[in-house]
This record gives C-alpha cells, sequence and structure tokens, in this order.
C-alpha cells in the first residue's frame, strides 16, 4: 500500500516530531514517502528534497523561495520578513525633569505611537489569517500534484491542522482515504510556553481548525491513550481512533556513535567513583521543567551527595539553564551540551544514571507522552518522572521507574534519594523498564498497528 505522509516538518531536523516520522515510515512495509509544508520559510533543511535510509522526503516551497509571477504569492513574499535577533529597538531616555511643552508633546508623541503599533499588530492579525488561507490553497496543489505523481493510494496527514487541512481537501479531490495523525495539542503547548491564553483568540481558532480535521477524517491515530480520550470528547467516534503509541528501535543500544562532544562530556563531568549523574536529553521548553531537576540536584548536593546534572540538548534555552544552575550554586558540576546528530544521541545515556522528566503539570503535559523516556528506558535506566496521566500509561511507579509529585521539588528529591540510597533499585528499575520497552514498545511492533487504521480508512471510503 502506497501511503504520502504529509507533515510539517522531516529529517534532517531532530526534533520529536521528525524523530517519530522517520522511524515509522522506516518500520512501514509500503513504499512510504513524505511531503513537508511550506510553513518553515527561515529554514534551509526545509527547501531541497531530502534522502535518508531509504526514505525520500520532498519538499513543498515557500513562496518567499520561489520566482512566480502569481500575485497572492507575491503579498506572501512580499510580507514575510526574517527575524533579525540581532537587532534590539532602543527608546531613548527622557528626562524626569519636563517643562509643559515636552509633556504635552509626549502625549501626542507616545499617543500616535501606541495607535501605530496597535494598528499594525491588528494588521499583523488579519494578514496571517490571509496567509494562512493562500498557504494552505498551494499546499493543497501541492499535495494533489504528489499524490498523482507517486500513485498514493492513503493520504496520511500529521498534526497540525494547516498539514491536515490542505491534506484532507487533496484527499477529497482525489477521493483517497484519507487519515489524521494527532501527535500533541499546539495550542496547549502555545500557551504552556506562555505564548498564548487558553481561551484567547489565537487558541481557540487553532483548536477548532483541529477539532475539524479531526472529525472529517476518514480514521484518526493518537499517539497515547490519554490524547484518544481527548479526540472522543471532540466528538471523534471512538471506532475510528487507532493508537499507535511512541516507540524506540530495537537495536538502540547497539548504536555507539560517538562524536566529539560525547568525548567533551565525559572529560568535563570528571566522575569520580561515587559519582551519580542526574541527566536529561531533550529540549529545554518550560513545558519540560528541567529547571526543577536542577533545583532537586543542587539540594542533594547540598545534602552530601555526589551528584552532577548533565543535560544534552537544542542550543535554545542552554545559556539561561546555565545561569540558573549558577544561581543555584552549581557551577561545574552542571554540564549542558549539544545539539548533536540524533545518531550520535544514544552513546549519551552511558553518561547518565538517573533520567528524570520533570514535566509540569499543564494540560498538555497531562495529555502527550514524549519520546525520550522510551529511549532512556530502552538504554536500562532508572527514569524518574511527574505522576501525570500520559506518563503513568509508560512508567508503572516502583516496578519500570518511580513518579513524584509534579512541581514538587521536595517529592523529586525524595524519589532521587531513594535510587541513590538503595544500591539495586535503580538497576532494577533500569531492567524492568527495558524489558517492558523491548517488549511492548519497540517502532517494528507499533507501526503494525498503522494496518488497521488504514484499513478503517479505505472501508469508510466503500
Amino acid at each position: 500500500m502506497k501511503v504520502l505522509h504529509v507533515l510539517a516538518n522531516s529529517p534532517p531536523d531532530v526534533n520529536g516530531y521528525a524523530i517519530r516520522t522517520q522511524k515509522l515510515l522506516t518500520n512501514q512495509s509500503n513504499e512510504s514517502v513524505g511531503l513537508t509544508s511550506p510553513w518553515y520559510p527561515d529554514r534551509e533543511s526545509m527547501v531541497e528534497d531530502y534522502q535518508i535510509d531509504g526514505i525520500t522526503y520532498l519538499r513543498t516551497v515557500h513562496p518567499l523561495r520561489k520566482e512566480n509571477n502569481k500575485i497572492s504569492h507575491k503579498l506572501v513574499k512580499f510580507f514575510t520578513r526574517k527575524s533579525n535577533s540581532n537587532v534590539r529597538s532602543k527608546v531613548a531616555e527622557i528626562p524626569t525633569k519636563k517643562i509643559l511643552p515636552l509633556r504635552i508633546f509626549d502625549f501626542f508623541y507616545f499617543g500616535i505611537f501606541k495607535l501605530g503599533r496597535a494598528a499594525r499588530h491588528l494588521f499583523r492579525i488579519g494578514w496571517k489569517v490571509v496567509e494562512e488561507k493562500i498557504l494552505i490553497k498551494y499546499f493543497t496543489k501541492r499535495i494533489i500534484e504528489v499524490a498523482k505523481q507517486e500513485n498514493a493510494e492513503v493520504i496520511h496527514a500529521h498534526t497540525p491542522y494547516r498539514v491536515g487541512l490542505p491534506a484532507l481537501k487533496a484527499a477529497r479531490k482525489l477521493r483517497l482515504p484519507f487519515v489524521y495523525e494527532m501527535r500533541g495539542m499546539w495550542e496547549e503547548t502555545a500557551v504552556a510556553n506562555g505564548r498564548w491564553l487558553r481561551n484567547g483568540p489565537a487558541y481557540r481558532r487553532f483548536q477548532k481548525f483541529e477539532t475539524r480535521v479531526l472529525r472529517k477524517a476518514d480514521a484518526v491515530v493518537c499517539i497515547s491513550e490519554t490524547l484518544k480520550q481527548e479526540a472522543i470528547s471532540r466528538g471523534v467516534e471512538e471506532a475510528k481512533i487507532t493508537v499507535v503509541t511512541n516507540a524506540v528501535e530495537s537495536d538502540i543500544a547497539e548504536n555507539n556513535t560517538k562524536g566529539e562532544t560525547y568525548e567533551n562530556s565525559v572529560t568535563i563531568l570528571s566522575r569520580g567513583k561515587s559519582t551519580k549523574v542526574i541527566g536529561y536529553i531533550g529540549s529545554l521548553r518550560e513545558m519540560e521543567g528541567v529547571d526543577l531537576t536542577a533545583q532537586a540536584v543542587a539540594r542533594l548536593k547540598s545534602d552530601g551527595h555526589d551528584v552532577r546534572l548533565f543535560v544534552l540538548t537544542s542550543q535554545a534555552g542552554q545559556i539561561e539553564l546555565k545561569q540558573y544552575c549558577d544561581s543555584l550554586g552549581l557551577d561545574d558540576d552542571a554540564v549542558i551540551v549539544g545539539p548533536v546528530p540524533h545518531v550520535q544521541v544514544g552513546p549519551f545515556y552511558d553518561l547518565i544514571d538517573i533520567f528524570v522528566v520533570s514535566r509540569p503539570d499543564t494540560r498538555v503535559t497531562r495529555l502527550v507522552t514524549p519520546l525520550k523516556p522510551f529511549e532512556a528506558m530502552a538504554m536500562g535506566k532508572a527514569v524518574i518522572a511527574s505522576k501525570l496521566p500520559a506518563l503513568e500509561e509508560i512508567i508503572e511507579d516502583g516496578k519500570t521507574g518511580l513518579l513524584y509529585e509534579p512541581e514538587n521539588v521536595d517529592s523529586l528529591c525524595n524519589a532521587i534519594s531513594a535510587c541513590l540510597n538503595e544500591d539495586d533499585l535503580a538497576e532494577n528499575l533500569g531492567h524492568n523498564a527495558k524489558e517492558w520497552v523491548m517488549n511492548n514498545r519497540t517502532w517494528n511492533l507499533v507501526v503494525k498497528n498503522y494496518q488497521a487504521a488504514y484499513q478503517f480508512a479505505i472501508d469508510s471510503m466503500r
């Protein structure tokens, strides 16, 4: 069965979305092909077609990067501007002692300035809606073109609706089965990261379109049972939902590719015989709560434990986390490195004794399961995680890991201390975790569940 996967992004990006995509396409027995969206005009990695491990990713080039005569595309090109992080606005200092005419001038000048900013903000919102409609139409045509070219039998789109909606339109035009994969709740992630207000205009609009695609899909895939229940609460029929969880490669422990960053990390950690490394591998978004892990390590160190903090992550947020660790007195006891290619991540788990997932209690963290705990468990590491529904799906407290009360540093310290003080506990947790993952959560096992979703979608077209 030839499946066209319609995606927001893909490799060579190394975020969880791209990693899941590559693993599922690699493990599907059919000749799958990926098509990425035009929503990232500033990413050089999303311009040229890309091949890796026998998988082809075709691109939908943003109008910003194309020469064409369409007026709508010229408008998109004109209004799309790359952000320049080096440019900072400077406001001239105003003397504290002012004469009346100057105060009147300030009133009119800054009043007009604020009105101008408000008008510009409203224009931006309006333009974003127009741009979205233009790009959705453009993306729909591209999906139709590729689906015909590849003789696709199923169109399988992945979160968010800006990918799902054009894929749905294309599938209906071509009379092909349409499967939509709910990988997360991007509107809730935006709330957790402080970008949007819950129930604000942007939030409500995003959720409305996301729900529309879910309801209209011929079949729906969710990455966790918690997300399945969320989809049902939005009016999606339970019968058309299939759960395909995150997973790991069965040979993950055999990946020993080590780069310069790994060798440097070994040197910097300078472990003694009694040293235990508390670690985390992943992004530093606010919803990951890595600051709580840093607090716990600092407290354990002050209590006399020989512990270090190790974090492998992307560049974003490293400086802020390092500064925070310094303020806690960790200094050289906090090692923060990265990024590295995903193929080089495996050996870094060997540097970690206890892997911590310190996500705070938010709506998105209660519903969405991260990818990294699976990898840590597969590598035989003791995993300590927040007691959240999504994480309780993969960790049985006291058997395959330990759970602690979210946002409670005392509870986290107690869990880590238990592993530090009981010699066999961490080893047994790691052993049980690895056994469970290898028996239940490898890609070659979970990918088989997609067949049920595809068949349901095909049957619904008859």
